[in-house]
């Protein structure tokens, strides 16, 4: 199984636990969601024709959207933080739980 590792984050200063939070993780699923397609687009011309995209583009695309992801997380761990919660490992582990009930996983 592959893990994907986090840091820390640190989230911003003057979060609250309102509407307007929770829509800021969203809106950067929403914007995570047009970089992936991007992205894809991008590297399924790649793959069929070079010379159609600059070689790069796929990887500037890569590249957004891996920030998109990372702003994601952002959005998240600020809204955890509104709802005064500093550490979501217990929460990921019942996700985890949860996931492995479903099968979601090959164990």
């Amino acid at each position: 199984m592959t893990r994907v590792k986090l840091t820390s984050v640190r989230t911003f200063p003057h979060v609250a636990p309102n509407k307007p939070q929770a829509l800021k993780v969203l809106e950067e699923a929403s914007e995570t969601v047009e970089a992936c397609k991007k992205w894809l687009l991008a590297d399924g011309f790649q793959k069929c024709n070079a010379e159609q995209v600059p070689a790069d583009w796929a990887d500037a695309e890569f590249n957004d959207l891996m920030d998109e992801i990372a702003d994601t997380i952002q959005a998240s761990c600020n809204l955890a933080a509104a709802l005064g919660v500093e550490d979501l490992t217990p929460y990921l582990a019942r996700c985890e739980e949860r996931n492995r009930h479903r099968g979601r996983y090959d164990e």
